[in-house]
């Protein structure tokens, strides 16, 4: 079972190195091509609606054919997706390139989410879940710095290249990887008759949070290699420093984020640090010195995602099993429709003038404010649930109250 685990891991680790060294120098190189904000923005929205109905349809057929037979298949196309990506330089076939990409992309994400629930009990659910966001999330820190100061080496073109190739190591854990399947037809991956009333009335919620996080986050998070570009100019091995800064502090929060749970609670946790972000957007409103902007822009990101594996655990663990993978596909879908929406925004927002970027701020600060209100809701209703309380015992709330 810990073998297993590990190469879950592996596969991840190996998968998301290179797709941020992909990542954080593709605008840059559309930028160096000529290419304007709103055709930018439009090639994001388009993969971002790839991984949302793609991923959405990935994710049922993996339920159907099995997972590893969608891993397996998602894995071998990825790369030629990339290739495409490199070498068709107009925005029409960009667009069509990055819709499939997109969807390919996050398939191994909802997939190994429901393979860790298989592979886990009450007990090490929510270390292994952090523990695989926390080295995802480290692994994003490796791949932002290689593909920094590979593009600042070599070239943005030969960096994506180099990523693209890289990337096919990821086959050899892959390969290592036993899955316990569970094939069921369509009809039955489609019925949501089992899921009770208090398990939708949590979905619902978790999936109102996922929209406005969604919205919000999808104006600017994609595009934060163009921000630092922009405003400050910095290079894209400076980006990837201060991409990657960014990443490493979420990874620790990742990584550490059960024990800290443990002690205040993981619903307080997950409350106190959404809501510190509402205050770190209205900054990046206003802040316009290089240091304390990286800085802030920093916090508002570790913040945000520290105590992400804690909402990813408690959801995974109050809806049925053979619903997992279905369920977060339909997260995925929501997620990254949304985001779809604000990502074709950006470049009607921001054009081709710096002040854009303060309107894109405000708005984004608005939808993270109504996530924070859904975390009070979520804490108020359901800290001191069983469930809960069996993911992360030895906290207050175990203890009998005393009010």
């Amino acid at each position: 079972m810990r073998s297993q685990i590990t190469q879950i891991l592996l596969f991840t680790s190996i998968g998301t190195i290179t797709r941020d060294m992909f990542g954080v120098v593709f605008n840059l190189y559309l930028r160096e091509n000529r290419f304007s904000n709103q055709e930018i923005g439009s090639i994001t929205s388009f993969m971002l609606w790839g991984s949302a109905i793609v991923g959405l349809v990935l994710s049922l057929l993996a339920e159907t054919i099995g997972r590893k037979r969608v891993l397996f298949v998602s894995a071998f196309l990825f790369p030629i997706f990339n290739l495409g990506m490199i070498l068709i330089p107009n925005p029409a076939g960009l667009n069509a390139l990055s819709f499939f990409r997109g969807g390919i992309g996050v398939i191994s994400q909802t997939v190994v989410s429901a393979i860790i629930v298989h592979l886990t009990e009450s007990r090490n659910r929510a270390k292994v879940f952090g523990l695989n966001i926390g080295l995802t999330t480290a692994s994003a820190v490796l791949g932002n710095l290689l593909g920094g100061f590979f593009g600042e080496w070599f070239g943005l073109r030969e960096a994506l290249y180099l990523s693209t190739g890289l990337y096919c190591l990821s086959f050899i854990p892959l390969l290592r990887i036993k899955i316990f399947e569970v094939k069921v037809a369509i009809r039955q991956v489609l019925d949501f008759s089992m899921i009770q009333r208090e398990q939708k009335n949590i979905l619902t919620l978790y999936y109102l949070s996922t929209l406005s996080v969604g919205f919000g986050a999808g104006l600017f998070i994609h595009f934060g290699n163009l921000i630092y570009k922009d405003l400050f100019g910095l290079s894209s091995a400076a980006i990837g420093i201060a991409l990657s800064i960014a990443d490493l502090g979420t990874s620790a929060g990742n990584i550490f984020s059960h024990v800290l749970a443990r002690r205040v609670g993981p619903l307080q946790l997950r409350f106190w640090c959404e809501l510190l972000v509402v205050p770190l957007m209205i900054s990046l409103i206003v802040v316009r010195q290089p240091a304390l902007f990286v800085l802030l822009y920093t916090l508002r990101y570790i913040l945000m995602n520290s105590a992400s594996p804690i909402l990813s655990t408690i959801i995974n663990s109050f809806v049925p099993k053979e619903k997992i993978a279905t369920l977060a596909g339909i997260n995925t879908f929501l997620n990254n429709s949304i985001r779809g929406v604000a990502a074709m925004l950006f470049g009607i927002i921001v054009g081709a003038s710096l002040s854009g970027y303060n309107l894109l701020f405000s708005i984004s600060t608005a939808f993270y404010a109504l996530n924070a209100v859904f975390s009070f809701l979520f804490l108020v209703r359901y800290r001191r649930h069983p469930i809960v309380l069996s993911l992360y015992p030895n906290r207050k709330d175990s203890l009998p109250s005393s009010e």
